[in-house]
């Protein structure tokens, strides 16, 4: 089991999602304008989360989703995220199925 783990993550190092997220962050890293995107949003998402000032969130989500390099990078990691929990719903099955034997 331990080695078929070992496949999937290897596969999805080697696999195109992760050479377009590679891309894009080193696009992110190298681009001011993208980086204060991000900075603002951050900042709105802690002062909503902290005073609830959510006209600010709001407009700070907005503009990070209207880029399309900022939102292909979303898009990757929900995709990834999505399949993390695939795999763990299916190791949770196998294994409840294992330790439920008698």
């Amino acid at each position: 089991m331990i080695d078929k783990a070992y496949f999937i993550t290897d596969e999805i190092q080697n696999s195109n999602i992760n050479e377009k997220l590679i891309k894009i962050k080193n696009e992110i890293k190298n681009d001011p304008d993208l980086k204060k995107i991000i900075d603002n949003f951050k900042n709105a998402k802690e002062l909503y989360e902290k005073y609830k000032i959510k006209d600010d969130f709001i407009e700070a989500k907005k503009k990070l989703l209207e880029n399309e390099i900022l939102k292909e990078y979303i898009d990757i990691q929900n995709k990834i995220n999505m399949l993390s929990i695939k795999i763990n719903n299916r190791i949770k099955q196998i294994t409840d199925g294992v330790t439920n034997k008698k």
